[in-house]
């Protein structure tokens, strides 16, 4: 089960905030330790200064309740020996403090606990002050406490305005979420993105492209399935016509001629079906095949050859005048597609006796596809609607599918490539030109 984003910010999140506050709170800890003791050993120090300055400033032995020292929880106790170790004063009624065998600080056990002593040495003996550790640790440990309590009420604050602030940060994804919901295959609408942050900004953005995109194609799709049922209503209408026409044939002749009708109704409609089939799988833009390098003289040679029977059965001259060796990057079907249907065009429009000269060139710097015949050829005012879908150019006795064109402009836009009607050659029929952005090597 996959986690939330939420979730994974909190998982990360987390374990930075407790090592942080780690990082705060042991050094904090140590150094407030190692403070006490040095200021708690330099109040030993000078509490044994201070005894032995009034030591021999008085020449006599100090009042045992005078030199008692007391304040703000420090509990020090002091002694002075002579230097035959008697003891000659004492802060408190205990048992002497050790002697110890070196001057200076020293830790000492006495009293059922641990003492931090300073022993001093003078000229007429030694003076000793000593303070309990455990009084230390416990002043260490309330400054301490003192000073990491802001530390532990802010984690815990911290943690929950986190949790609000992830919150609140992924809620343009619920917002876009809710939006994308609402969407359906009838209402594409744009997903508004005002106020979004510049991230959130970026998906919506990428998500309006595609259902941009998904609602040109559905309108793409519906509008040909619209198109595609208007036209085959007539052919197939009429091959029904001729069915019946067939049946009520009272002889052989009329019957021979009402079959042969429909023999040519049906390759009609075979055409027309073989070309919306074409039509539709190069329209959502779904073709997804590799662009490879091939040459454009092989493939036209081929082509050529695949259509001479149907030229020569027309009674219409169909070659090819120019071949340069060229190579282009493409799709090899798409382009047989592409000529197939630019010849094909050729070979229905022209009179008997026409020519249909099929070129390659190479020159400096493009590719040139060139079909050209000797027919009727198409108006000024028709060249650009000649590429629209279905649009049959008028008064044109060949009926046709209107989409040989338009399939063959839908190629070329697939291989970059531009496609234009020109007059044929010497001003008589149709020259249609495809030229390719440039040279391949």
């Amino acid at each position: 089960m996959s986690t939330s984003i939420r979730q994974r910010l909190t998982y990360w999140l987390m374990p930075v905030l407790l090592l942080s506050g780690t990082a705060f709170a042991v050094p904090t800890w140590l150094n407030v330790h190692e403070e006490i003791d040095e200021l708690f050993d330099k109040v030993l120090r000078e509490a044994a200064y201070s005894l032995s300055h009034a030591n021999h400033a008085q020449g006599a032995k100090p009042d045992s309740n005078g030199l008692a020292l007391h304040g703000d929880g420090i509990d020090l106790v002091s002694q002075i020996r002579d230097p035959e170790g008697r003891i000659l004063f004492q802060s408190h009624p205990f048992s002497p403090i050790p002697q110890g065998g070196k001057p200076g600080y020293d830790t000492v056990n006495w009293q059922n606990q641990a003492w931090r002593v300073v022993t001093l040495t003078t000229d007429k003996g030694l003076v000793q002050v000593a303070q309990a550790l455990q009084e230390r640790r416990e002043t260490a440990n309330e400054i301490t406490l003192h000073l990491l309590t802001p530390l532990l009420i802010l984690l815990p604050a911290l943690t929950l305005w986190l949790g609000w602030a992830i919150g609140r940060g992924l809620a343009p994804l619920a917002q876009v979420a809710a939006a994308v919901a609402h969407r359906n295959p009838h209402s594409l609408d744009p997903i508004p993105d005002n106020g979004l942050p510049a991230e959130v900004s970026i998906l919506v953005g990428a998500l309006n492209g595609l259902l941009s995109q998904l609602d040109q194609a559905l309108a793409t799709q519906r509008q040909f399935t619209a198109d595609a049922a208007h036209e085959l209503r007539s052919p197939l209408t009429a091959l029904s016509l001729q069915v019946q026409l067939a049946e009520r044939a009272t002889d052989s002749d009329r019957r021979a001629q009402a079959l042969q009708t429909l023999r040519q109704g049906i390759a009609r409609a075979g055409h027309l079906v073989q070309q919306l089939l074409t039509l539709a799988r190069l329209d959502p833009k779904a073709d997804d095949s590799p662009l490879i390098p091939l040459f454009l003289d092989d493939l036209a040679r081929n082509v050529v050859a695949d259509f001479a029977p149907l030229a020569a059965n027309r009674h219409i001259d169909l070659g090819l005048s120019r071949a340069d060796r060229v190579r282009v990057t493409g799709i090899d079907e798409s382009l047989r597609i592409l000529l197939g249907n630019l010849i094909d065009n050729a070979i229905r429009y022209s009179p008997a006796n026409a020519r249909i000269d099929v070129s390659v060139i190479n020159d400096a710097k493009t590719v040139r596809l060139e079909v050209n015949d000797t027919g009727p050829g198409i108006a000024l005012n028709e060249r650009d609607r000649v590429f629209d879908r279905f649009y049959r150019v008028l008064n044109n006795a060949e009926s046709g599918s209107g989409l040989g064109l338009a399939i063959a402009k839908r190629i070329a836009e697939q291989h970059q490539a531009d496609i234009t009607l020109s007059d044929g050659d010497g001003g008589m029929g149709l020259k249609v030109i495809v030229t390719f952005p440039e040279i391949r090597a």
